[in-house]
Formats: C-alpha cells, sequence, structure tokens
C-alpha cells in the first residue's frame, strides 16, 4: 500500500502575501502600542501623514487648537500631544492636569503620564518614547506630530473647540491664538527689536530732501 500525502505546512499560501499588521513601534519609556480603535488599527508607516511636512503638521496643529506653534519642537512638553487626544476623545484625558508652562525635562514626564493613561482608557496602542520626546529633538517630535494627525484622522472631530479645555490655565505665548513669536535676526536680536531701532534712527528734514532735488 502507498503511504498517503503529507500534509502541507502550515503557513501562508504560496504566492499570497501574509497580512499588514498595523504599525507597531516598541522601545524602553512608557509602554504602547499603535491604536485599535475603528480605522486607526490600519494605520502603518506607509499611511499619507507619515509623509506630511513641517509646515503643514504646524498648521494643522494650529489650526485645531488654536496655537501659534513655530518649531515641532515647542510639542516636547507633551502638552499638544494630550490636546489632540483630547480632540479626538473629549473627555477621557485630564485635561486639567496638564502643565502648559512645564520648560524642563521633568516638569514634562507628568505630561506624558497624562497621555498614556489617555492612550490605556482609548485602546491606543502606541509606544511613546518619554526618554527621547521630552530632549526636544526634532525628528523624534517631528515622527510623533506626524503620527498624531495620522491618528486624528482617523478618530479626530472637526467641531472640536480647544479653547475650554485650556480656560484658566496659565499658556505659554505659543499656546495662545493668534499670537506672533518674534524671529531672532542675525546678531540674535529679535525682529521687534530690530523694529525699535529702526524707528529710533533720525529720518532726513522735508528741508534737506528739498535741498537734494533738481532745480
Amino acid at each position: 500500500r502507498a503511504a498517503p500525502p503529507l500534509a502541507p505546512a502550515a503557513g501562508p499560501a504560496l504566492g499570497r502575501r501574509p497580512p499588514r499588521r498595523g504599525y507597531h513601534h516598541s522601545g524602553g519609556g512608557m509602554a504602547g502600542r499603535m491604536g485599535v480603535r475603528g480605522g486607526a488599527s490600519s494605520v502603518g508607516m506607509m499611511e499619507g501623514a507619515f509623509f506630511v511636512s513641517r509646515t503643514e503638521l504646524l498648521n494643522w496643529v494650529n489650526g485645531l487648537l488654536q496655537t501659534s506653534l513655530t518649531k515641532v519642537e515647542q510639542c516636547a512638553s507633551g502638552a499638544v500631544y494630550c490636546q489632540v487626544i483630547d480632540s479626538c476623545h473629549p473627555g477621557t484625558i485630564s485635561m486639567k492636569k496638564v502643565n502648559w508652562m512645564a520648560k524642563a525635562d521633568h516638569e514634562y514626564v507628568p505630561n506624558y503620564k497624562v497621555l498614556q493613561a489617555a492612550f490605556d482608557k482609548n485602546g491606543i496602542e502606541r509606544h511613546i518614547d518619554v526618554d527621547k520626546l521630552i530632549r526636544g529633538k526634532y525628528q523624534d517630535n517631528l515622527e510623533f506630530l506626524q503620527f498624531m494627525k495620522c491618528y486624528w484622522e482617523h478618530e479626530g472631530s472637526a467641531d472640536y473647540d480647544p479653547m475650554p479645555a485650556r480656560e484658566g490655565k496659565q499658556i505659554p505665548v505659543w499656546a495662545q491664538p493668534g499670537a506672533v513669536a518674534e524671529q531672532p535676526i542675525r546678531g540674535g536680536a529679535s525682529s521687534a527689536a530690530a523694529a525699535g531701532k529702526e524707528n529710533l534712527r533720525p529720518r532726513p528734514s522735508a528741508e534737506a530732501d528739498a535741498g537734494k532735488r533738481p532745480a
């Protein structure tokens, strides 16, 4: 009697690729993995938001939160990230605990604890690399803000009013709507200071101007 044919080994069928998994980023720091809420579970590194430019990200977050961010690194305190999640899931994050005036690494950490609690509550599985983010490095905060925009595109609401969540809190200039930060120019002086110096320069009198005109 001929032996029965062997059963095929378990695994993906020939010619077929295994299904893609949602974006997962591992590492140290606070644990967490990317999103399992509705459409957010399908977010991958090839999502459009992961190719968004710095300028477009800043325009988006300033429009959403009515802030005046000029640099991605200003997100390092975690306050902006907290409010982006509040815009997606209002009432699920303790915005009253967010310290907008945090200026040092150790003051940033409590904001990320608030953010992690919101991630857990909303089933957002995404690693928060606090140790890197609080250093205020451009690339780390750019990538995390890209993720935030990507998540907001799946879960965000266009009807969100950001101001009540910050009501009564002391906030920096960049967290105020319509604020214009002074831009440094050569020599370290600000544009406002330069304008002030310009105004102090003596202007030629009308008589002098008239004397220079050709007869």
